[in-house]
């Protein structure tokens, strides 16, 4: 279990480093309005996929693990999930063809980038799905490859044709497109469960297996796509109330934000889903509930430090990420956006697996709902009166509202706990956090900066080695079998 943790752990805090160091030169490099552009275009992409993909990625971490099978991946599975998805690509792809013919934008993109949202879709669906094997057979060498080959090439590339052949938007968006075709053809090439797929006519027996596969998939379609949706509905609202620019002011902060925490989140969550999935199967709810508790402690130890530190050095950290030329529109906006965010992931990363792991799908859908019903109502209202601290304020109100009502929820169908000894240590240490940079609030230029987020930092290390988590400690031995 270790060896695999460590080289998962391994490749995203390579490939998200990379798509961090991507996203700072973006900033950098782009002018406001086609930063804006490119995060109008990459979030409908990601919509999309939302929408009609990310049902696929769930269905098979929980359904296609098959202990008796050589590969450790069932095959009927396999196949029904392969077929599904190819189906849904060929319908996609129609359905731009026609809006491409017709003329017509859709979400405020010209019809000459949707053929670029089309190819980014479809590598990164097949990039999601072999990572999802990959992970569930154990295969963390082949992820590692994968994942960091994507990554380093989209950047690469993106960076020559943006500063050496001065290509602007085009050359980010085809850098990340031929980073990713890369990377989809070597993984295919490499590994044995791809080249075993095949499209399968409809059986009696494998309609009932892809039957099974869109039952349990449904409502991960609906619940996926308002679940990103919360997260891309405001930069709409913004774009077409205050215009592409103040996209760039918005999203740029949060987006680092995201990709920071996410990142954080994400590596505890690929190592320890598939063992959650096997606690219940193998030994029950309460097994699976210690790691699903553990997590949380360990989603919130990671994380805190990042609300703390964009909250009390909210300008001078502005300054750093982002630069002048954004910082000063957008440094009002981190702690709100940054809490928004953090909330945002613990539905996703934490109470929401309580409702994978005992398959009550569709009460994945309340949060996501309820939190775009709040956008909808009070966005424009927001952004009319208040500008841009106006949405962030209601992005974050959309988030306590969606943590409440899961919260709620995995409380009664998994017996989620919510406040913890470890919580409350984890807080406190928080607290020490902020009160080691509050001398550094005004301190302006690189070095001081750096200076005050390393006191924090340090200040957070020693009282949490103080404090002693104990379920790090219950965890691990959960992990080990012991």
């Amino acid at each position: 279990m270790a060896r695999p943790a460590v080289l998962n752990t391994l490749s995203l805090a390579i490939s998200s480093g990379l798509n961090f160091v991507s996203l700072l030169l973006w900033v950098r490099l782009l002018p406001p309005t086609e930063f804006g552009q490119y995060t109008l275009i990459t979030s409908t992409a990601l919509l999309v996929n939302a929408i009609l993909f990310e049902w696929a990625r769930i269905v098979g971490a929980r359904t296609l693990y098959s202990p008796t099978a050589a590969t450790r991946i069932d095959p009927a599975r396999a196949d029904a999930l392969f077929t599904i998805i190819s189906a849904l690509i060929l319908a996609l792809a129609v359905g731009i063809g026609f809006l491409f013919v017709s003329g017509r934008p859709i979400f405020g993109l010209a019809p000459h980038w949707l053929w670029i949202l089309l190819l980014f879709l479809i590598s990164e669906i097949s990039l999601t799905m072999m990572n999802v094997i990959s992970r569930a057979r154990g295969a963390a060498w082949h992820t590692f490859g994968v994942l960091v080959t994507r990554s380093g090439l989209s950047l690469a590339i993106g960076l020559v044709l943006v500063v050496g052949y001065r290509m602007g938007l085009s050359g980010v968006l085809l850098g990340m497109v031929i980073g990713q075709a890369i990377a989809v053809i070597g993984g295919i090439a490499t590994d044995s469960v791809w080249r075993r797929l095949r499209l399968r006519p409809a059986s009696a027996s494998e309609r009932r297996i892809m039957g099974e596969m869109l039952t349990l998939g449904a409502p991960l379609m609906l619940s996926s796509g308002l679940s990103y949706g919360v997260g891309v509905l405001d930069r709409y609202q913004i774009e077409h109330i205050l215009g592409t620019p103040s996209v760039a002011y918005y999203s740029a902060p949060s987006d680092l934000l995201v990709k920071t925490l996410g990142f954080a989140m994400l590596a505890v969550n690929i190592t320890m889903y598939p063992a959650m999935v096997r606690a219940y199967e193998d030994r029950g709810a309460d097994a699976a509930r210690v790691l699903l508790q553990g997590n949380a402690v360990m989603y919130l130890a990671m994380c805190l430090p990042v609300l703390v530190a964009a909250t009390v050095l909210a300008v001078p950290v502005a300054n750093l990420l982002l630069g002048a030329r954004l910082a000063a529109q957008s440094a009002p906006l981190l702690p709100l956006v940054t809490a928004a965010a953090l909330l945002r992931l613990l539905i996703i990363y934490h109470l929401q697996v309580a409702f994978q792991l005992t398959r009550h799908m569709r009460l994945l859908m309340v949060a996501p709902a309820m939190a775009i019903a709040t956008f909808v109502l009070l966005g424009p209202v927001a952004l009319h009166r208040f500008g841009l601290i106006g949405i962030a304020s209601v992005s974050l109100l959309a988030q306590v509202g969606g943590y409440a009502a899961s919260a709620w929820l995995a409380r009664r169908s998994f017996g989620v706990q919510l406040v913890t000894r470890d919580i409350v240590k984890v807080l406190i240490a928080g607290g020490a956090m902020a009160a080691a940079m509050l001398p550094f609030v005004r301190v302006t230029g690189v070095p001081m900066t750096l200076a005050g987020l390393a006191a924090g930092g340090l200040a957070y290390a020693v009282a949490i080695l103080l404090l002693r988590l104990d379920q790090v400690k219950v965890m691990k031995a959960k992990l080990m079998g012991r």
